[in-house]
């Protein structure tokens, strides 16, 4: 039970850091959103910028699977990285989140059986970012 209510406070925080990312990007404080964003993606899970952008989609699925993060706490992530990466910019960087991104809402949907609109709206501006269409 302690367990349980530690991961609900944790899932919780990292709600609130992403409302607050989005309050941030919505101000058009983004440098300062972006800031909020790897800290929090390196505090809460381990990841630091770097590795997010110039790792593999392979190595960053086996860093992940290593982590062994619930259903919740890997929607929190994909969350997180989309809104680090949203407005989608045609860079090495922001394809390289993209696909992460893809990644772990497959691994939600495949793994934990877990959808949501919101993810699968997510997934279709990925696809249309990656597909080189417009995405919004």
């Amino acid at each position: 039970m302690i367990r349980k209510d530690f991961i609900e406070a944790e899932i919780q925080k990292l709600a609130q850091v992403i409302a607050k990312i989005i309050g941030l990007k919505n101000q058009g404080n983004l440098d300062e959103a972006l800031q909020v964003s790897q800290q929090t993606l390196a505090e809460n899970f381990g990841f630091d910028q770097e590795f997010l952008e110039k790792s593999s989609v392979e190595e960053f699925e086996t860093e992940l699977r290593g982590k062994n993060h619930s259903a919740e706490k890997l929607n929190m992530l994909a969350q997180l990285l989309f809104e680090s990466a949203h407005p989608f910019q045609d860079t090495e960087e922001c394809v390289a989140l993209a696909h992460k991104v893809a990644l772990i809402l497959n691994l939600l949907e495949t793994e934990h059986h877990q959808q949501s609109f919101e993810n699968l709206s997510r997934r279709e501006m990925i696809d249309n970012f990656l597909n080189n269409e417009q995405y919004e």
